[in-house]
């Protein structure tokens, strides 16, 4: 059985002082794939930014992979957000390189080392998104 690498439990998420989002449960396990979706105003960003320690949560328990977010202190967030992958509706990519080094910039830039472990994290992502015929394509216009 697979264990969740996201459970939260009767989260109430703000922004600021506005409750957005109220009594939240959720579990995500590992492997699968989540598609968050609904009309603007509704939560979804703020569920979000909880969830990568952007909000701090201060009612209910939550915990993604293995990081409690009920007062996460800020110097864990990097570590919490280079085991959580998202992939945001506005992306920003550097329009000098092509898919696969835009992928190791941001490796590189949250701490990965090893050139071999990232050309092969680069290549198992573009595979597993369906973008592994792309990873040459340059995104200037």
């Amino acid at each position: 059985m697979q264990q969740p690498i996201i459970e939260i439990k009767g989260a109430n998420i703000y922004q600021g002082e506005n409750l957005v989002l109220k009594e939240v449960d959720l579990t995500i396990k590992e492997g699968e794939f989540v598609y968050l979706v609904g009309r603007t105003g509704t939560g979804k960003s703020s569920l979000l930014k909880t969830l990568y320690g952007d909000l701090l949560l201060t009612e209910g328990d939550a915990v993604v992979v293995d990081y409690q977010l009920k007062n996460l202190h800020w110097k864990q967030v990097p570590y919490l957000r280079r085991k959580l992958g998202v992939v945001f509706q506005d992306f920003r990519l550097l329009t000098d390189r092509n898919v696969a080094n835009n992928l190791r910039f941001v490796l590189k830039a949250t701490g990965w080392t090893d050139k071999k472990e990232i050309d092969e994290k680069v290549e198992m992502v573009l595979e597993q998104v369906g973008l592994k015929d792309k990873a040459k394509k340059c995104l200037m216009k």
